[in-house]
């Protein structure tokens, strides 16, 4: 088997945007940079954001109605895709639908070379937005799944995803891969601690809930200040972090206001990587009701720091999480996410030992997964490989 691989990866949006599936691709292309040759092709999307540790090439693309800034309907003109076409890759792999993935899989059928995608995102209410219409909606949704089905396999980090990935008509094969964090388990989590209660003004005793994403309304931070409502009306004192931007941020600090909390809400908008750890050190508890993530990569970096989290029960975030045990799961009410914050928080020493085995069960790095991702690549370039040999021998 060959030592050094040749990899095509591209989606439809990418930085300045940023978002989970961004951050996936970019640590799986830092992973394979080095032992792999490898090209990113990506939309232009704004300013850009510097140098980048593998070759990217940007393509012309427009902004998604609805979406803010994102730049995500790529334009590929001649000169893109003559010049992509020149090259020779071993394997290619999307990580997003709609012209990306058309294109990557006229690339692969011009060069005979597998292509692989991963599944990352619940499209359906992104779709039921835009067309204001379920059964449009629906129609989008099933043709996904028949792109879907025109590569040799698809990517999924759980079963859950699996299922869903199946309710969009895929019926393929699936190869299930874990996502990761760059952030190490510190030895000592009291330096991290120290920094943020200066940083914030935060007593060494206050109990601290920590939202970190887009602000956007998908995450439905909504949920989570209505569920907070109900815990500060039971006599919880407490004060919400919120650690992100995005298009529904004024949205969110006056829905704050409406709901009584804006005294207790800090919206810290855009917060550099370099002090997240003391974020998510200092949490007591991490909240994420969101239903449209289908891993949540934030859940693994709140883990590396020994915060455990809250999250909806039967969501696709939540799939490796065991009540109680590394996590909390709620039924999908703000009543009952109140219910369970307030059950987590009532014995701490309970809800420290819960976040060290968040730790030790959901902590993956992004090295490890790429590892995986590299053996999984080798191993379906190979079977074509056998599959085209047999083929050209009868």
């Amino acid at each position: 088997m060959q030592d050094r691989l040749k990899i095509l990866m591209g989606m439809d949006a990418y930085f300045p945007n940023v978002d989970g599936v961004v951050n996936c691709m970019h640590n799986y292309l830092v992973n394979l940079t080095g032992k792999n040759d490898v090209l990113a092709i990506v939309p232009k999307a704004g300013k850009e954001t510097g140098d980048f540790p593998y070759p990217i090439r940007r393509f012309n693309s427009i902004k998604i109605p609805f979406y803010g800034s994102y730049s995500g309907i790529p334009q590929l003109d001649k000169k893109f895709k003559r010049d992509i076409y020149r090259q020779n890759f071993d394997i290619v792999h999307v990580h997003s639908p709609f012209n990306m993935m058309k294109f990557a899989l006229s690339y692969a059928k011009e060069k005979n070379i597998p292509a692989v995608a991963t599944f990352h995102s619940n499209m359906r209410p992104i779709f039921q937005k835009i067309f204001k219409n379920d059964a449009m909606a629906e129609k989008v949704v099933q043709n996904m799944g028949k792109m879907y089905n025109r590569f040799d396999e698809v990517f999924v980090c759980s079963e859950k995803v699996a299922e869903q990935a199946r309710s969009f008509g895929y019926t393929g094969k699936f190869t299930y891969l874990p996502f990761g964090t760059n952030m190490a388990r510190p030895a000592d989590l009291g330096p991290l601690k120290r920094e943020f209660e200066e940083r914030y003004d935060v007593g060494e005793d206050e109990l601290i809930f920590l939202f970190v994403g887009r602000i956007v309304k998908l995450k439905r931070i909504d949920f989570i200040l209505d569920a907070l409502k109900i815990c500060r009306q039971r006599g919880l004192k407490f004060r919400f972090f919120l650690a992100g931007d995005g298009m529904d941020f004024s949205y969110h600090t006056e829905y704050a206001k409406k709901a009584g909390l804006a005294d207790i809400c800090k919206f810290c908008g855009f917060v550099p990587d370099v002090q997240m750890p003391s974020l998510y050190a200092r949490a007591d508890l991490f909240l994420f009701p969101s239903l449209y993530d289908n891993f949540g990569l934030v859940k693994v970096d709140a883990a590396a720091h020994e915060t455990p989290g809250v999250f909806i029960r039967d969501s696709n975030a939540a799939y490796d999480i065991a009540d109680g045990e590394n996590g909390f799961l709620a039924d999908n009410t703000p009543e009952a996410f109140a219910g369970r914050i307030l059950e987590a928080v009532a014995d701490r020493g309970r809800l420290k030992a819960i976040g060290k085995t968040a730790s030790r069960t959901l902590y993956t790095t992004w090295a490890q997964a790429t590892a995986l991702l590299e053996n999984e690549y080798r191993r379906i370039i190979e079977e074509r490989r056998n599959a085209d040999q047999i083929k050209s021998a009868t």
